[in-house]
């Protein structure tokens, strides 16, 4: 067991050079704010109680540190396609929908474009619990640190908040919005001014469209933009960059792109590249087929 002493400077650095706050950090020790404090200050009555939780802490950091990990973003074929609707969106404060296939990218241009644009660029993801008007409302209301709690008056204040603020609305895995979600979101980016993305699957396009009623004219008619993303979409050259500098040999990329073409898509590519990194320690060719073999991700 470490020492208590050395243990304080592990957190201190770790700490400062994270920029974590100490809440963060007591949080990820799974211990309280103040037990935290107190053993920072060297007064807690217990440290041997502690000090195995912040060994063990560092012991899985440095095994994640070294863990082969996802490729980072890269601007392929597809991403740039959704990169590119959200931007729309927000310069010129209309809806739009980009829907298609799982696993192709679409999430992770969501959250480049969020990371380029930190302080204008709204990100929700809704699950199925917050699929209702309520859920999103609080969904946006955490986003625009709304205190209300009465529906109503989050919108309200969500709209005069989101008026000129040059802000836009992205909404992830929008597919599990009802019709009248949607139109209670339309009325926000009406009355706001403001954009708003949808990014989801082929159901979220379906449920804007209707099947040509009349009473979905309306929402269907204010979407100014949309794209379709399919697997089938997948081109070589965005595998090729997406792995670039992993100095893969040809037949590994093409496996990998083999995979991208399947319903796992980009995805199911990134897993077994990962997998292999991690089970063998290297990404040839013959690794890679075994593991997409042992996975069943190969078409």
């Amino acid at each position: 067991m470490i020492e208590e002493q050395q243990a304080i400077q592990m957190l201190l650095q770790y700490k400062e050079t994270t920029g974590k706050t100490q809440t963060e950090i007591a949080k990820e020790l799974d211990i309280s704010n103040p037990q935290l404090s107190q053993f920072l200050g060297g007064t807690y009555k217990a440290p041997h109680i502690i000090i195995p939780k912040i060994e063990q802490f560092f012991e899985l950091k440095a095994q994640k540190d070294i863990a082969p990990k996802a490729p980072d973003y890269k601007k392929t074929s597809i991403s740039n396609k959704v990169y590119k609707l959200i931007e729309y969106c927000h310069i010129q404060g209309k809806i739009a929908v980009a829907y298609g296939d799982a696993g192709v990218g679409k999430t992770m241009a969501v959250k480049q474009y969020q990371k380029n644009h930190p302080d204008s660029a709204m990100v929700i993801t809704v699950s199925p619990c917050f699929a209702s008007i309520t859920g999103v409302n609080e969904l946006i209301a955490e986003q625009l640190r709304i205190k209300e709690k009465v529906a109503r008056k989050i919108y309200g204040e969500a709209i005069a908040k989101l008026k000129g603020s040059n802000k836009v609305l992205i909404i992830d895995e929008a597919q599990h919005l009802t019709v009248r979600v949607i139109n209670h979101l339309r009325c926000m980016s009406d009355e706001s001014g403001i954009g708003i993305a949808f990014v989801g699957n082929e159901e979220i396009y379906l449920k804007m469209r209707g099947s040509g009623q009349a009473s979905y004219a309306q929402l269907y008619s204010r979407i100014a933009y949309n794209e379709h993303i399919m697997t089938n979409s997948i081109t070589k050259e965005d595998i090729a960059l997406l792995f670039e500098g992993s100095e893969l040999e040809e037949k590994a990329l093409d496996i990998l792109f083999e995979i991208s073409k399947t319903n796992y898509g980009i995805r199911g590519a990134v897993n077994v590249f990962v997998n292999t990194a991690a089970i063998f320690g290297k990404t040839d060719s013959r690794s890679i087929a075994r593991v997409a073999k042992d996975m069943n991700v190969r078409a």
